[in-house]
């Protein structure tokens, strides 16, 4: 067994003598020998597997505090390692998104926040933000960003105005009784598609989840009027016509 002085051990794993004596006084991570009066340590080779066990979980974003209550949970290093492999996966991903909007501002994003805001709204941060978060590993982000960085203002303001057209156009449509399955009914789905399509290329199956999810989340209200429950049931309707189940569709 080795053992290592303060700055050996500092030097090991990378960090100061400050920060070694930092986690010593908060009980992190306490040297297995030291003089009476404290001011002579020595760490272990065990002291140093703990002290990287620390710094993988403060790599990935963990608070000090919340490490100490992983490290004295129950279980062995392989446990811990599992975890900390989970979490450095996440910050990985995350680091990447950043990269890419890094990416997005250098290749000339002319069009300003503001800008989007005024368009789309003051939430229009906030939505994009949490769209990133769930789909932005997926392919169809991406064509989606492409597509975003390709739009000048104007170009947003003609999104806008077909989705405020169609919104009209369906609650319209469902105020007269348009039924499922009437050519109406099938222009308005085509319509829909077609608006999608100008960010990914949109299945049916993924028509009906996004259907199902406007339904869901008042923030997409824009999208639909308060017609969201009805275009779900043009769509599940055409759906069926082709011989897809609508109770079986997935993301893909």
């Amino acid at each position: 067994m080795t053992d290592y002085t303060i700055g050996r051990a500092a030097e090991e794993l990378g960090v100061t003598a400050r920060t070694l004596r930092h986690w010593d006084e908060i009980g992190l991570l306490s040297p297995g020998w030291r003089t009476e009066t404290g001011d002579y340590r020595l760490y272990t080779d065990a002291d140093l597997d703990r002290g990287l066990d620390i710094l993988i979980y403060r790599r990935a974003g963990v608070p000090l505090r919340d490490i100490a209550v992983l490290l004295a949970e129950p279980g062995d290093r392989r446990d811990r390692l599992l975890t900390q492999r989970e979490l450095l996966v996440r910050r990985i991903g995350h680091l990447h998104r950043m990269v890419r909007a890094v990416d997005s501002i250098l290749e000339g994003d002319t069009v300003t926040m503001q800008d989007k805001k005024a368009i789309f709204g003051e939430d229009y941060p906030a939505r994009q933000a949490e769209a990133e978060e769930r789909w932005g590993d997926t392919g169809d982000w991406s064509h989606a960003r492409d597509a975003m960085k390709t739009m000048d203002a104007e170009g947003f303001r003609r999104v806008k105005a077909e989705t405020d057209a169609f919104a009209a156009a369906l609650v319209d449509a469902r105020d007269r009784g348009v039924a499922p399955g009437d050519a109406e009914a099938d222009a308005l789905i085509e319509r829909h598609a077609a608006m999608v399509d100008t960010f990914y290329p949109c299945t049916r199956a993924k028509q009906i989840l996004l259907a199902r999810m406007y339904a869901v989340d008042g923030r997409f209200a824009a999208y639909t009027g308060d017609a969201a429950d009805y275009l779900v049931e043009l769509v599940e309707a055409k759906a069926r016509a082709e011989g897809i189940d609508p109770d079986t569709v997935a993301w893909g």
